[in-house]
C-alpha cells in the first residue's frame, strides 16, 4: 500500500525547519522513519507536509561536555549502543539501545524519533525517566528545556507544542550504574513490559534512584514513590521487595493476549529485582 500524497521538504538547518513548521501547523517531522513511514504506508495516518531533518549537519552528534552527555536527536540507535563512552558511563543507555527491535531498525531508527513518537511500548522513554534526562526543543520562537518526567503526557502524546522539534537530549553523569530489562514474546518485538533502573551508590546505601517503566500504562511512567523509598537505604531483599510493591501502585495493566494483570504484576516485580541485583556497585 502507498501513502497519500504529501509535500516533501528537506531543510538544511534546524532554523529553516522550525521556520517552515511555524507556517505549516499540520506538517510532520521525519527522523529515522521507523514508526512514521509504516503508518503512512498503511494509511493509518496522513500528513500534508513531511519535514525531513535527516540531512541537517550535526543532528546525529554524540558528545560529552564536562559531566553532561549530549545526544543530538538524529543519533542512530546503533551508534548509541556502540559508543564506548556511553557504555562506560551510562551502561543502561547502551543496554536499552541493543534491545530495540532488530539491526535494521537500530541502524535507521533515531533516539529522537523513539522518544517523540510517544509510544508506551518504546524503550528509550523509560530510560530517559530513570536517568533524569532533559530535552532541548527548538521552534521559530527559540529554544526551551523540557524535563523527561514532564515530556510524556499520554499515549502517542508529548509536551511538544506545534512547531517544536526535539533537537538534543542532555543527561547528567550521576556516577551511577543501571540496567534496562524487558520481556517480549518474540525477538525484536515490542515490550510486553520493561523497566529501567539506575542507581547511584554512596557506600552501601542508595544516594540517587531512577526508575522508569515501559508499557505499564498509557505512557512511560516514572516510579517516584519507589525512587524516594530507596534513597538513603541499603539494597537488601526486604527493601527491594517493598520498592517493587510501590511500582504496582502506578501501573495500569489490563488482561489481554500478552497475559493477565496478575501475570504482568509478578513479571514487573521479577524484572525489577533482577535489574537491581545486576547493577554494578550494588551489594549482592
Amino acid at each position: 500500500m502507498f501513502p497519500d500524497k504529501f509535500e516533501y521538504y528537506a531543510p538544511e538547518s534546524i532554523e529553516e525547519a522550525a521556520e517552515f513548521l511555524n507556517g505549516h501547523e499540520d506538517a510532520k517531522v521525519l527522523a529515522g522513519g521507523q514508526s512514521l513511514i509504516p503508518l503512512l504506508k498503511l494509511r493509518f495516518t496522513s500528513v500534508p507536509q513531511l519535514v525531513d531533518i535527516g540531512r541537517i549537519k550535526g543532528m546525529d552528534a554524540i558528545s560529552f561536555h564536562g559531566k553532561t552527555l549530549e545526544i543530538a536527536a538524529m543519533a542512530r540507535t546503533a551508534d548509541i549502543g556502540e559508543n564506548q563512552e556511553i557504555r562506560k558511563k551510562f551502561p543502561i543507555l547502551s543496554e536499552a539501545a541493543g534491545l530495540i527491535a532488530d539491526p535494521l531498525v537500530r541502524n535507521m531508527g533515531t533516539i529522537g524519533g523513539d522518544i517523540c513518537h510517544g509510544d508506551p511500548a518504546n524503550d528509550f522513554p523509560a530510560v530517559m525517566l530513570a536517568l533524569g534526562a532533559e530535552f532541548e526543543v527548538t521552534s521559530a520562537r527559540g529554544k526551551r528545556i523540557i524535563k523527561a518526567e514532564d515530556f510524556f503526557t499520554d499515549t502517542f502524546t508529548t509536551a511538544l507544542n506545534t512547531g517544536e522539534i526535539l533537537t538534543k537530549i542532555k543527561i547528567e553523569d550521576n556516577k551511577s550504574s543501571g540496567r534496562y530489562l524487558k520481556y517480549t514474546k518474540y525477538a525484536g518485538d515490542f515490550s510486553i513490559l520493561g523497566i529501567a533502573v539506575d542507581l547511584s551508590m554512596d557506600g552501601t546505601k542508595v544516594r540517587r534512584a531512577g526508575i522508569g517503566l515501559t508499557n505499564c500504562g498509557a505512557t512511560a511512567l516514572k516510579a517516584r514513590k519507589a525512587e524516594e523509598f530507596l534513597e538513603g537505604k541499603e539494597i537488601n531483599d526486604e527493601n527491594t521487595a517493598k520498592a517493587a510493591d510501590l511500582l504496582l501502585k502506578i501501573t495500569d495493566f489490563v488482561d489481554d493476549d500478552n497475559g493477565s494483570t496478575k501475570f504482568k504484576e509478578k513479571l514487573l516485580k521479577y524484572l525489577f529485582k533482577k535489574a537491581v541485583k545486576g547493577i554494578g556497585g550494588v551489594p549482592k
